[in-house]
């Protein structure tokens, strides 16, 4: 069983480690075979692991610049925000065509038996924040 906060650890790790080294191993160590990932719009959704690492591969390639990260644990999901100079403007109008094209900024993970068996988009780090503790 899981300590309080080594989902997050592993996780923080695993993703800046992928953006750092260009290695995506620790991170495919902890996505479920059939995680989820679910984009801000309806139709972008990825069903499974294999998926969810292509649509990172673009990331590793060209990694965006990260200047500020939040994140927090709640039970069984967790909440992350980032922000950096590499993300799109995005105004309150046109926030879910340009996060559907960017990197994805604020995420919410859920974990089972420390994997991750879904992960969902948010358009604002608010809507994450809340998702994660509903």
């Amino acid at each position: 069983m899981n300590e309080i906060g080594d989902n997050l650890a592993v996780l923080v790790s695993a993703w800046t480690g992928m953006f750092r080294s260009g290695s995506s191993e620790a991170l495919t160590a902890i996505l479920d075979e059939n995680v989820a990932w679910q984009g801000v719009l309806p139709e972008l959704l990825c069903s499974d692991r294999t998926q969810v690492l292509h649509i990172l591969e673009r990331l590793r390639t060209h990694p965006p610049r990260i200047t500020r990260i939040e994140a927090e644990e709640f039970g069984d999901r967790m909440a992350i925000s980032v922000e950096g100079p590499d993300f799109p403007a995005i105004s309150d109008s046109g926030e879910a065509q340009l996060l559907a094209q960017g990197a994805p900024r604020s995420l919410v993970f859920t974990f089972r038996d420390g994997r991750v068996v879904r992960m969902e988009s948010l358009p604002s780090r608010d809507a994450a924040f809340a998702l994660a503790t509903a």
